[in-house]
Order: structure tokens, then sequence, then C-alpha cells
């Protein structure tokens, strides 16, 4: 008779940990955007030494990344700018933005869980344009990239092969 309690007790340890290791296995698939895309009518329109920051701003709003610190040192010789005990810092001013950048990034995310195995995937591609503005404030030059037609559509089961056709 023990034997058969024994034999119960096994084949039930053996449901039970069936039962939690189905519970802990799955998939998860998402997609991820960030931001807005780029309208490429807008893109179109920036003339070189025609179109204004302001113009710009109204086109595609506020920049993701702005570059437009300068520092410049006052009432010390540019010498000592490495910070001593009595040395004044040098000041930082704004002058204006030489640069603007705006990105748009698409992703795609899969993960496979399972007892013993885990496999995910991230995959993530982006639209980028920087505007380069001149002392008076117009589109001095800018660059495109467009990198979210790269993205497969369906995640890594729609992945072309780069190196082909």
């Amino acid at each position: 008779m023990k034997e058969t309690h024994s034999g119960r007790s096994v084949i039930r340890n053996l449901a039970i940990a069936a039962a939690l290791g189905l519970s802990v296995t799955g998939c998860v698939m998402g997609r991820v955007y960030r931001d807005h895309p780029l309208n490429e009518a807008n893109i179109a329109r920036l003339q070189r030494g025609v179109t204004t920051k302001a113009e710009v701003l109204a086109m595609f709003g506020p920049p993701q990344e702005i570059d437009a610190r300068e520092l410049t040192a006052i009432g010390i010789p540019f010498e000592p700018f490495l910070n001593r005990r009595g040395d004044k810092p040098p000041e930082e001013r704004i002058v204006s933005a030489r640069w603007f950048r705006y990105t748009y990034s698409r992703a795609n995310a899969m993960a496979l869980l399972l007892l013993l195995f885990n496999y995910a995937e991230f995959d993530q591609k982006n639209d980028s344009l920087v505007i380069f503005f001149d002392g008076d404030n117009r589109v001095e030059d800018f660059a495109f990239r467009k990198g979210t037609e790269e993205l497969p559509r369906f995640g890594f089961l729609s992945r072309r092969n780069m190196g082909q056709p």
C-alpha cells in the first residue's frame, strides 16, 4: 500500500511541476514607437540660406537635441582654465543653437520564455534629421536618413536577407 501512495505522490508532484513549468513559459511580442514621424514634405521645403530657425520650429516643433552652448572664460586668462584655488570659474552662456536633431524611432520586440531556455530580440530603427544653422539663424545645411523602412514588419519572422536582393 505504501508503494501506491508514493507512486501517487510522484505522479502528483510531476503534475504540479508540469503545471508550474507551463505557467512560466510564454511568448511576448510588442512594438515601440518613440516621438512622431518626420514629415518628409516639410523636409523637402528646407532651403539652404533661406529657411530660418523660426520656420524650422514651426514645421517640426521642438527638436529632441540641440547644440546651443559656447563656453567663454571671462575675467581670467585661458591658461589657468583648469580649476585652481582662487580662480574664477569660466561663465557659460547660451549663444544660438548651431544644430537641431529630430529623431523618430520604431522597434519590434519578441521574447520566448521557456523553463530552461529564454530568447529575446529587440530590433530598432530610426529616422534622423539634423539641421545646421549659420550665424544669421538660417539653415546652412541638413541631412536626413530614413531607417524605419528597414525594420521588418513582423519582427524576425519577416526579416529580409540583408545581403541578398
